[in-house]
């Protein structure tokens, strides 16, 4: 946020401060169709801009989407007079070390009224855990930054990290109540279920990680240095480095690579191009880190027209519908990017072009490796570094020694939220989400728990937590029949229950009467 305020400030400094203050004009935005959706590891924004107004001569307006929460921040849209759009983009031209930071450059125009279209995938690192985004609208002058707007975006939930199924049984799934706190009730440890996970034999793992790299025409071999690879292959790099240079805690079994390629040209020119292109990354793997070329495999997967498809899908471009029609109708034998390129002129095409082609363009890296177990004195950092690389029982132990009951006195709402990094990692295990719906319950944090809940509804192991969910909704009599079978895995949190049980109850008719 900070840099692309400097940036944009520094830009229009000499040109517009010094004048005499004057009234600044309010342009107008309109949102509309705004959401997001995943894509591999990158989290694609896309929504609709109406701008309409004049601005005050020195002053332009900048729409920046952000998670202030994570420290997050997407390209801009800026709206500048024509003078002052003319003055931007020549300042930046000149300046070698100025980045672009605009998604979109849009003029202020007498009377008129802007549309902008805007998509955006931005890569994020596994730890980004927000629930929404904010579109925040700022006037820039001299020196005054005014948030004159903010609209919020809630986010599309992220894909599991993994698919694992360690302990979960198959089992009917039970809807649980809605989680609205009915009942206040002050818990603590000896109120929910903690349960220590067994131990990980062999730690095991898959990372994927979705490589945009821009080349120049008909080059296959990766440029570090053209246009944004340098900050792309740094992303990569914080993510690789580890696996590919500690040979003492990883052991990389294997690499895969598949290219992809978006459906310009033609399908055999991009089926080739995209194997160039997976053999280069390979060189640049092999040479950067000094990783064995013989254990990595590439392939060439051509046109992704399954991602395009879904960027269509997902997103809300003039003629979606026929556009899928002819994805759906036509093979590319048939002509089907020929019958895209014609439908309205290529209008729909040309859209696609700019907005969904480029994030096609892209590498799929699977690394196969086994971690070593770490020391308690180690998991810390760990935890907070590379989390993906700690067994359940070792995030279990850091969190048993972060929170006690005077965690729970002083600081509630962050009891346990360690448990909450276990079962992103360990989404399908059943201990995972018993531990996570115990720490969500004493923080009172209902929704949480009962997405932890309901997989393990049928799991005896989760009984004395499904009784304490059903209490806090108001639904006494049912949680005194799970405390009641919880007796056989929890005992002595069961019967503290079912004594707590009793005394709220007669409390309550106290009242009553």
């Amino acid at each position: 946020m900070r840099q692309f305020v400097m940036i944009l400030l520094s830009l229009l400094l000499v040109n517009v401060c010094g004048g005499k203050d004057r009234s600044v004009a309010m342009p107008k935005v309109h949102y509309e169709q705004l959401g997001t959706s995943w894509s591999g590891d990158s989290l694609c924004l896309h929504f609709r801009a109406y701008i309409e107004g004049n601005l005050s001569a020195g002053v332009f307006m900048g729409i920046i989407p952000h998670c202030e929460e994570e420290a997050i921040e997407f390209p801009g849209i800026g709206y500048f007079r024509v003078a002052d759009l003319r003055y931007f983009r020549r300042r930046r031209a000149l300046d070698a070390d100025t980045k672009p930071v605009l998604a979109y450059e849009v003029r202020s125009q007498q009377g008129g009224r802007q549309r902008v279209d805007y998509t955006y995938h931005l890569p994020l690192p596994a730890s980004f855990d927000a629930s929404e985004l904010e579109l925040e609208t700022r006037l820039f002058r001299c020196h005054d930054v005014v948030s004159v707007a903010t609209q919020t975006i809630p986010l599309a939930p992220r894909p599991a990290l993994r698919t694992d199924t360690v302990y979960l049984q198959q089992q009917v799934p039970v809807t649980l109540p809605v989680p609205v706190a009915v009942v206040s009730l002050p818990l603590y440890e000896s109120n929910v279920t903690f349960l220590k996970p067994k131990p990980e034999k062999i730690k095991a793992r898959t990372t994927t990680v979705t490589i945009r790299i821009t080349y120049p025409v008909n080059v296959s071999q990766v440029v570090p240095s053209f246009e944004n690879n340098s900050a792309e292959l740094w992303r990569i790099d914080s993510l690789l480095r580890p696996m590919a240079t500690d040979t003492t805690t990883y052991r990389v079994l294997k690499t895969n690579i598949v290219g992809y390629a978006s459906p310009e040209d033609t399908y055999d020119h991009n089926l080739i191009l995209s194997e160039r292109r997976a053999t280069g990354m390979r060189t640049w793997l092999v040479d950067k880190y000094g990783m064995n070329e013989n254990s990595i495999s590439i392939s060439g997967a051509g046109e992704d027209w399954i991602g395009l498809r879904e960027a269509v899908v997902h997103s809300h471009m003039d003629h979606k519908d026929e556009v899928l029609s002819i994805m759906d109708q036509y093979s590319i034998q048939q002509g089907r990017e020929k019958r895209l390129m014609d439908l309205y002129g290529g209008q729909p095409y040309k859209y696609m072009l700019a907005h969904f082609f480029p994030a096609l363009r892209r590498m799929e890296l699977e690394m196969i490796y086994t971690v070593r177990a770490f020391t308690p004195t180690e998991t810390d950092s760990v935890l907070q570094d590379r989390p993906q690389d700690l067994s359940l029982q070792e995030i279990y132990e850091v969190a048993r020694e972060r929170n006690t009951d005077q965690t729970i006195q002083h600081r509630r709402t962050e009891y346990g939220k360690e448990y909450d990094v276990a079962v992103r990692y360990f989404p399908n295990d059943a201990v995972a989400n018993i531990n996570a719906a115990s720490a969500a319950l004493v923080r009172g944090d209902l929704e949480q728990a009962r997405k932890c809940l309901e997989t393990v509804t049928n799991d005896p192991l989760a009984a004395n937590n499904l009784g304490v969910y059903y209490w806090l909704c108001g639904d006494p009599n049912t949680a005194e029949q799970y405390f009641k079978r919880a007796r056989e895995s929890d005992p002595v949190r069961a019967e503290h229950n079912l004594q707590e049980l009793a005394r709220w109850r007669a409390e309550q008719q106290q009242k009553e009467e």
